[in-house]
């Protein structure tokens, strides 16, 4: 790459190149793409390639063993730096559950945030059948990501099954998550692309994410015919990356996007806006970006980023260390105090519940994928 691209995406190790690989078809151009993974099968001829590790694994993966991983990414600390430098924002796809992907990538995300660049990261999580092992490592994978990433966002596997018909082939679900991933980065990248109708620039997604560790928010939604825009609209305020386990459900700041053919209006955008920030807040800032796109004829994508400052991590206490009764204004509101049912999710750091090899403080509809019916 001669020139650094304003938006690099990165896929690390298997899980996260096949989903790049996947999306790069419908990427916009102001997309740069890197594919860093141990195992050379996964790296797509002609493609921006970095083969991590290749003394210690010798092209060969890392049998799933997460501290393989971290050592094959700290071998190539050179040339990963050089690869983010001078991108403005990172986006890192990745699959955790051990071997490079939960290894190698929070050790790039502080690379890429010690670069400058904003970071945000989406990490597929392990179906639950998966055992109680790769359900820990991704755990704590996550935990090690959400901290140095400006942005976090899980794609639970299991909800995946969850939105195709139960005999659909496997690939199916799959491309439901290519769909809000991909749809979440196009939106990005266009954001930023020269002609918007509403511009944006990266900076103001840096403001709506100050701090590694924001608590973040992603859906993507999109719709066709009659009143497009909030067809759109509400499918993204319905999007299971915005309920699943441990999402975030109300945020500060909101990053929209909404995109059409030449027919938008400025009124059909708006009122996307209005129906997104109805749904998900962003009270303190709202940051919106429209374009029209002769290719979305008909058609109207919203894509939505939300973020919420870190939690302190503090207490209240009375004299001699004992809890206080007195209720401290100052005190921040916990992310999961929210008008959503609370799941198993916000408190991820918690140890597992594990019966006959399955998760059971997940909800049973999500652990055996049950689908749920529509609301009347």
């Amino acid at each position: 790459m001669d020139r650094a691209p304003a938006i690099l995406l990165l896929g690390v190790g298997g899980a996260g190149c096949s989903m790049v690989a996947r999306l790069l078809p419908v990427l916009p151009g102001e997309v740069g793409t890197l594919f860093l993974d141990t195992d050379e099968r996964s790296l797509p001829a002609g493609a921006q390639t970095l083969q991590l590790g290749r003394q210690q694994t010798r092209g060969m993966g890392t049998g799933g063993e997460v501290g393989s991983g971290l050592a094959a990414a700290e071998s190539e600390e050179a040339a990963v730096r050089r690869a983010l430098a001078g991108s403005h924002v990172v986006v890192l796809v990745t699959g955790l559950g051990g071997g490079t992907g939960g290894g190698a990538t929070p050790f790039v995300a502080s690379c890429a945030a010690e670069a400058g660049a904003t970071v945000l990261c989406f990490a597929t999580m392990p179906f639950s059948h998966e055992g109680e092992r790769r359900q820990r490592e991704a755990d704590q994978a996550a935990t090690a990501l959400a901290t140095r990433c400006h942005g976090f966002v899980a794609v639970h596997n299991d909800l995946l099954l969850q939105q195709v018909p139960a005999d659909a082939p496997l690939p199916d679900a799959f491309a439901a998550a290519d769909a809000w991933v991909g749809g979440a980065i196009r939106g990005i990248a266009a954001a930023f692309a020269p002609g918007a109708l509403v511009p944006a620039d990266p900076s103001a997604l840096r403001s709506l994410f100050p701090t590694p560790g924001s608590p973040t928010l992603c859906a993507f939604g999109d719709g066709e015919g009659q009143g497009a825009a909030m067809k759109a609209a509400r499918a993204a305020s319905d999007c299971p990356l915005a309920h699943g386990p441990g999402a975030v459900t109300k945020v500060a700041s909101l990053f929209v996007h909404v995109a059409g053919g030449p027919e938008l209006t400025s009124t059909d955008a708006f009122e996307a806006v209005a129906a997104v920030r109805t749904k998900f807040g962003g009270e303190t800032a709202t940051v919106l970006c429209a374009r029209t796109d002769a290719s979305l004829a008909g058609r109207v994508e919203v894509s939505v980023l939300g973020a919420s400052l870190p939690v302190p991590r503090t207490a209240a206490k009375g004299r001699r260390g004992q809890k206080s009764g007195k209720v401290d204004d100052s005190q921040a509101i916990f992310p999961f105090a929210t008008d959503d049912a609370v799941r198993r999710g916000y408190f991820g750091g918690a140890p597992m519940t594990i019966v006959e090899g399955q998760d059971i403080d997940v909800p049973t509809y999500i652990r055996k994928a049950v689908r749920l019916p529509a609301a009347p």
